[in-house]
This record gives structure tokens, C-alpha cells and sequence, in this order.
């Protein structure tokens, strides 16, 4: 995938888990740079509640797209390095 001249790629970090302090954390994908090693991009989609389930968030390619976008609006820096950088996605 190549967005905004970014060569990029995805890849699923963790499923539904718990965190150490007993909150739920739902879907996480991981966003590189595909040409060199940079700063990551972790994408969180909470779990949707249904009942005594949780259900798994549908992602398609446009949501990831535009989720992508708007994680370089609240300040991920594709080139930059340090610390992995988290959105939580609606």
C-alpha cells in the first residue's frame, strides 16, 4: 500500500486481549514504513459489546486508509523515529 508517497504495509499486532490493568483492548494493527525502519503506527479498534459477547470490528481498505490519513493528522510522523505511535479508532 502507498499513501501520500509513503510506501506502507500492515500487519495484525495482537487480537482481542486484556490489558494488566483488567481493561479490554480490542483489535490492533501495525503500520511501517516499508523501505526503511521508522516510527510504528498502532491502529485500535475496540470491540463492540453484544451482550455477553464481543464482536471483532469489520476493516476493510478504505477505513484503514482513512484511518491511516488521520493518524498523520493527529501527529504520526512516518520519518520520524521513537516511541510506537497509538490510535484509537472509532
Amino acid at each position: 500500500m502507498e499513501l501520500e508517497g509513503w510506501p506502507l504495509r500492515w500487519t495484525l499486532k495482537s487480537e482481542q486481549i486484556w490489558s494488566a490493568n483488567g481493561d479490554h483492548v480490542g483489535l490492533r494493527l501495525s503500520v511501517e514504513r516499508t523501505d526503511e525502519q521508522r516510527r510504528e503506527l498502532i491502529l485500535e479498534y475496540p470491540f463492540q459489546e453484544m451482550g455477553d459477547r464481543t464482536a471483532r470490528p469489520d476493516i476493510d481498505p478504505y477505513r484503514l486508509e482513512n484511518d491511516i490519513r488521520l493518524a498523520i493528522q493527529e501527529g504520526w510522523k512516518p520519518k520520524s523515529r521513537g516511541r510506537p505511535f497509538t490510535l484509537v479508532c472509532d
